[in-house]
Parts: structure tokens; sequence; C-alpha cells
């Protein structure tokens, strides 16, 4: 008889076990969730923790109310990795993923400040070329449509190349000294 009841307490606990397991799973889940979701203080971000990856882009996209659709595989000649067209705001974006940060960090440093050289490939672009980086992707964008601009800014920072940064920058003045 006490074997009966030791193995009905037992099965009685693993069960007990089992749903105090599944609420805390998702309690973490839900907190997580949360956190994740939750906006960061101005100049903050979250890539060291949770590096940006091309669902997260278009996830950040598609929260700041963007019609978001993902297209065609891209690629350029530069970029060691097959990208993807994402429409954006009406216009073409190229999302390059990498399969880690270090990776997005030594393609990006190919690219000169200006966007028109990449490694030794020298571009003729048809519009202004806009770089921006966050966590494993590198993002192309080839054009001037303020919201994109803006769109993007928000979700990956400025540009790390493009046409408001020079190869050389402006030596100052002699009177600015």
């Amino acid at each position: 008889m006490a074997g009966g009841w030791a193995r009905r307490r037992l099965a009685g606990g693993s069960v007990l076990c089992s749903l105090v397991c599944l609420l805390a799973a998702a309690h973490f889940a839900t907190a997580n969730e949360a956190r994740r979701d939750a906006p960061l203080p101005k100049g903050k971000s979250s890539f060291a923790t949770n590096p940006m990856d091309r669902a997260g882009l278009i996830g950040q996209l598609r929260a700041a109310d963007a019609q978001v659709r993902e297209g065609d595989p891209v690629e350029q000649p530069f970029f060691s990795v097959t990208g993807t067209f994402v429409q954006a705001g009406g216009e073409d974006v190229q999302v390059f993923e990498y399969p880690d940060t270090a990776a997005a960090d030594a393609q990006s440093a190919q690219v000169s400040r200006d966007g028109h050289t990449i490694g030794r490939t020298k571009m003729q672009w048809i519009g202004s070329p806009h770089f921006y980086r966050g966590g494993r992707v590198i993002v192309l964008y080839v054009g001037d449509s303020r919201n994109v601009l803006q769109m993007l800014e928000a979700a990956l920072g400025a540009p790390f190349a493009g046409p408001d940064k020079p190869d050389k920058p402006d030596k100052p003045d002699k009177q600015d000294r």
C-alpha cells in the first residue's frame, strides 16, 4: 500500500512541478517579449544583447507603420552573402544578413565613407547610396526618399556611409581655429 501512495504522491508532485514550470516559462517569455518591444532610451542600442537580423528589421519597420514586403534575392559583387529586396515605404531596400556581427563588421569596413567604393569595386549608383548597419545586417538604400531614410535611421541609427559622409573630412577654415 505504501508503495502505491508514494507513486500517487510523486505523480501528483510531478504534475504540480510541471504546472509551476509552465507558469514560470510563460512569465519569463512574456517579460522578455515586453522588454524586447519596449522602446530604448535615445542613444541606446539593444544590438549587444539582441543583434538585429532581417526579421527584426522588418518587424521594426512594420511597428513604425511602414508598408513592408519582402521580395526577391539580391546579390552585390562586393558583399559575401545574398541579400533580400525589402520594399519599405514604396522603395526597394537591400538587406544583407550575415551569420554573425563580426562578419557584418568586416564587410561594412570595406565600404568607403561616401559609399562609392566597396573594397576594390568602384560603383556608379543610379541614386544616392545610403549604408546602414545594425547587428548582423547591412542595409543598402539607393535613393533619397525622406520617409525611407527616416524609417531606416529610426531602426538602425545614422548611416555609416553615404552622400553625407565624404571620404576626406573638410579641413577647418583658419578662422575656425
